[in-house]
């Protein structure tokens, strides 16, 4: 395995220095949080609103699950073309004044089926957003500060979603109106804040902005990392969106209300917020590319552990387990693809395709076995792990390939050294 000594960064030699919370960066990731409040009741959190208040079975959950997958693989590549046209500010603008209202349509009591339609729409349009606001954070700035920032812009998105999901039972109990009112608020909220943002200036900052030259040893093992990281990143929304999807037909839950179903199914969000925290602060994990393959591992086998767990505690640790692992796939999958990019819109929808591509195949592997053997919630918890699998079986290979082929003593002298 590649190291580096954990206290020193691969360029400086030192620990890089804390991007501060302040200026447009700063108004940046309070539009982050805006949005990921709205998204996380309409879309990742839907469930249990059509579980409790449409009365939806897990099929009919895990159908809607695939086709907001699909329709987010198109939303996220078309978004470099949104940017290329319009300006990335301007973009999610129009991005945002657009979900806002696509979630007052929802609001207006629309019939079940015209509903779903519009949450499809509002899925796929939301999708163009991720890749410009990562670009935007990303750009102009060297690898270490990258890090902080795509650090930072992880902690924001995973905790307000964790924050959202646990209080979203409540919201559906005391307020159902509000899943679609309150993402109403935040998105206008959002297309006004994004209206500030100096594109010209950020721009002009990003053209000044010398890209630092990538050692050949140091791109050999970020470009690993990179092959291992969107391997799996597949495989972590095929367990996300299905795991969402079954979560309110768990057994264990059935004797729970829905404020403490949300409360228990948000844990592993939790986890996946604290795991985000750890590697925005440290670097260790920057040439530990195997690590990778490992978080898909301990993924698969916390997965099993939640679908089947009869005991709350059990649940809970596992659910622990399962989002460190996704934390550290996803981070990586960000990192990795901006570095070596040099934070382009282009790669950041790559990022956010494959999201969509397990979001998609998951729940839709599901449903499809609940229309063949109808009733069988645990054959569709063995064909996820069986996707699962794969994604690991082919992570082995790269990893395989990888070392075959690379000059490991030399590899491992120069990046100590620094050269």
């Amino acid at each position: 395995m590649i190291e580096l000594p954990e206290s020193t960064d691969f360029h400086t030699g030192s620990q890089p220095s804390p991007v501060p919370f302040t200026g447009r960066v700063g108004l940046l990731y309070i539009v982050l949080a805006l949005t990921s409040f709205g998204y996380s009741l309409m879309c990742t959190g839907i469930y249990f609103y059509t579980h409790h208040r449409l009365g939806w079975t897990l099929p009919q959950n895990l159908m809607l699950a695939a086709v907001q997958g699909a329709v987010y693989v198109g939303g996220s590549l078309l978004s470099h073309r949104l940017a290329a046209r319009f300006g990335h500010s301007r973009a999610l603008a129009y991005i945002y004044g657009t979900v806002g209202l696509l979630a007052l349509i929802c609001a207006t009591g629309l019939p079940v089926p015209v509903l779903t339609g519009v949450l499809i729409l509002y899925t796929f349009v939301t999708a163009h957003h991720a890749p410009l606001l990562e670009s935007l954070i990303s750009t102009g700035v060297d690898a270490q500060k990258l890090s902080r920032r795509i650090g930072i812009y992880n902690l924001i998105w995973s905790g307000v979603g964790a924050i959202t999901i646990a209080v979203d039972g409540s919201i559906i109990e005391r307020w159902p109106l509000g899943i679609f009112v309150i993402p109403v608020v935040v998105h206008i909220a959002a297309a006004v804040l994004v209206a500030f943002w100096n594109q010209d200036a950020h721009e002009a900052r990003t053209a000044l902005h010398q890209p630092q030259e990538c050692p050949p040893e140091l791109l050999a093992v970020r470009t690993l990392a990179l092959w291992l990281s969107r391997l799996s990143l597949p495989a972590t929304y095929v367990v996300v969106y299905s795991l969402l999807a079954m979560m309110p037909s768990l057994p264990i839950m059935q004797h729970l209300s829905p404020t403490r179903q949300t409360v228990l199914a948000s844990v592993w969000m939790i986890s996946r917020w604290l795991t985000f925290l750890v590697l925005g602060a440290t670097v260790w994990w920057h040439t530990r590319p195997r690590l990778l393959l490992l978080a898909a591992v301990v993924m698969l086998v916390s997965f099993l552990g939640v679908s089947f767990g009869t005991q709350y505690l059990w649940m809970i640790g596992c659910q622990l387990a399962l989002g460190a692992a996704l934390g550290l796939i996803y981070a990586g999958s960000l990192y990795f693809g901006m570095v070596l990019s040099q934070g382009s819109a282009e790669h950041g929808g790559y990022h956010e395709a494959l999201i969509g591509v397990g979001a998609c195949i998951g729940p839709g592997s599901g449903a499809l076995v609940e229309f063949i053997a109808p009733n069988t919630p645990r054959l569709c918890v063995f064909t996820v792990a069986g996707l699962v699998s794969l994604t690991i079986l082919a992570g082995a290979i790269a990893t395989k390939l990888a070392s075959k082929n690379a000059r490991t003593e030399e590899l491992q002298d120069a990046l100590y050294k620094g050269d």
